[in-house]
């Protein structure tokens, strides 16, 4: 398959993923996370637009069926990568509050899922067809430095960390503001309350991040990798070992949908590129994330622990 034909069947695919994923939230009642696909539907476009436009740190290739701006220019933002926000956030946060009653510790596990997810599918779109996108003033190679992992720098991941971390525990803080909402028309503007508190956190926490990473490059690499590592295994404790939760019971299949297929697709595209090849380890990292991530999918609270905690 050519460069063109498959970014688009990438986005296609993606399209009728996200709409799965919106139709089994409508039916299946789960308001709270439809208003927050909104919400971060919105946020992911306008932060994209942001890195495009403003901070200029990379551009998107014009492969795709829509585009936000001058594609032929390479001033474009793929609808679906913003949009890919929106599907992601809602069911991570919905994740993480199945461990804890705490806005910050769901906040937290919604943070691993997404940026685990994250990790290794941008190593991958950066070099599918001829590049999904590309890093200014960076090389694609299979090297880690200070400055990049793979070819992607290390403040990408600072910078989503700043976006997803705060919007993550802004929206599982707001849960029962949410429900006392009279209606559906009040519940979307309050989703837009969400989106521009989001929006100030992640300027205020990417400003903070892009100051330390500035100065102390190595300090905010090594906090964010201990950021990251440490909740992902205290979640596994939590899981495991303090027997909060039950398996199999109640099984999310809007997140096992997009995740699992997310998940599929990238490690296809991973054999298909050949950097699996090249670099076997990060199967084995692909491999245990995949699983950590799809084991959020098929566990649900132990009700009676959970009361007590």
């Amino acid at each position: 398959m050519s460069n063109i034909p498959l970014a688009r069947t990438i986005e296609v695919v993606f399209y009728i993923v996200y709409l799965s994923a919106a139709i089994l939230l409508v039916k299946n009642k789960r308001l709270e996370q439809l208003f927050q696909l909104i919400t971060c539907s919105l946020l992911g476009v306008s932060l994209e637009l942001f890195s495009v436009y403003i901070f200029k740190t990379y551009n998107y290739y014009s492969h795709f069926f829509v585009n936000i701006g001058d594609a032929s220019a390479s001033k474009s933002v793929p609808l679906w990568v913003g949009l890919g926000w929106g599907l992601l956030m809602p069911l991570a946060i919905a994740a993480g509050k199945k461990l804890t009653k705490s806005p910050f510790t769901a906040g937290m596990i919604a943070y691993v899922i997404v940026i685990g997810w994250d990790l290794i599918w941008d190593i991958i779109a950066i070099r599918t067809s001829g590049g999904m996108w590309v890093w200014h003033g960076y090389d694609i190679n299979l090297n880690i430095t200070r400055d990049a992992l793979y070819g992607i720098p290390w403040m990408n991941y600072l910078g989503y960390s700043g976006a997803i971390v705060p919007l993550s525990i802004i929206m599982a803080a707001n849960n029962n503001r949410f429900h006392v909402q009279a209606n559906n028309v009040r519940r979307f503007w309050f989703s837009l309350v969400n989106y521009l508190e989001g929006l100030v956190a992640f300027i205020v926490v990417v400003a903070v991040y892009a100051v330390i990473y500035k100065f102390v490059p190595v300090f905010a690499i090594t906090a964010f990798l201990i950021l990251f590592i440490g909740t992902l295994l205290y979640a596994l404790y939590i899981i495991f070992m303090r027997h909060q939760v039950v398996f199999f019971e109640q099984i999310d299949w809007s997140y096992i949908l997009q995740f699992g297929l997310s998940y599929i697709v990238s490690m296809y595209m991973g054999f298909y590129i050949g950097i699996f090849q090249d670099r076997p380890w990060l199967v084995v990292v692909h491999l245990i994330l995949m699983l950590v991530t799809l084991l959020f999918g098929v566990i649900s609270p132990n009700r009676k622990i959970f009361r007590e905690a």
